[in-house]
């Protein structure tokens, strides 16, 4: 791929559509828009910030090829029983929990079906994402045979057949409130949450990026809550926030 400047790019929809993606990775950015200017046929950058500019359904296809919407209930399943183990550790006898980046939902759902098959008392569970077509795809709820691939036997009682998709039951729907939350510029929670999950999305940032997040995600955190993070993110020098390894994949705050 060539390089090009983003610089022009990204000041333009800070400035007109009020996305600012000055913190991902140049390089993650790059590949994605010159993906997405193959699909439509735009030959330079000052052509695809005139169109997205101008076309609000060209920006909105923009938004959808730019997040990263692959997902699947229990990722990771090991994690998930990881997880299953340490709520019994929370701060809270009501756990508040927070699924930042939620995507289509598979995540905050796969945690509502946790706390219900396991008894767990909870606030709902507030679940973001910056991505608006991500999120009318989540309060849908309605999933392929692929994305409800790692579901176990127990948790499938909670999903609804139709026409080779699996619709999440309405108990389950209930349990999640859905909303749009831009991490870069929206404020967090501050020493609110006893658990939150953000899974494979800070490694799609820059580096200067993630230690503003986990500073961020710390905060939010009680004493003695717990971050849940993806298989591959790692956060190095974890007691300079303030949190402390529990095991691969979660943190506690101290």
């Amino acid at each position: 791929m060539v390089e090009v400047n983003l610089e022009p790019l990204i000041a333009l929809l800070r400035k007109h559509r009020d996305l600012d993606l000055s913190g991902y990775s140049k390089s993650t950015l790059g590949r994605r828009i010159t993906y997405f200017m193959g699909l439509n046929k735009i030959s330079s950058i000052d052509e695809l910030g005139r169109r997205l500019a101008e076309d609000d359904l060209l920006f909105q296809e923009f938004l959808d090829k730019l997040t990263i919407n692959v997902t699947e209930f229990f990722r990771d399943p090991p994690f998930w029983e990881k997880l299953t183990e340490l709520l019994k550790s929370l701060p809270s006898n009501r756990i508040k929990s927070w699924s930042a980046g939620c995507s289509i939902g598979c995540e905050p759902y796969s945690l509502a079906m946790v706390f219900l098959e396991h008894k767990v008392f909870h606030e709902p569970i507030w679940a973001t994402d910056f991505d608006k077509g991500a999120l009318e795809r989540a309060k849908a709820g309605v999933y392929t045979q692929n994305e409800i691939r790692n579901v176990p036997q127990r948790y499938m009682k909670y999903f609804t057949e139709e026409d080779g998709n699996y619709r999440v039951h309405p108990r389950i729907k209930a349990l999640v409130r859905f909303e749009q939350h831009n991490l870069l510029q929206d404020d967090f929670p501050v020493s609110e949450m006893d658990l939150i999950l953000c899974r494979n999305v800070v490694i799609y940032f820059g580096h200067d990026v993630h230690e503003y997040l986990w500073q961020k995600f710390a905060k939010a955190l009680k004493p003695g809550g717990i971050l849940f993070v993806g298989a591959s993110e790692i956060i190095f020098d974890p007691g300079k926030y303030g949190l402390s390894l529990i095991s691969h994949g979660f943190y506690r705050r101290r």
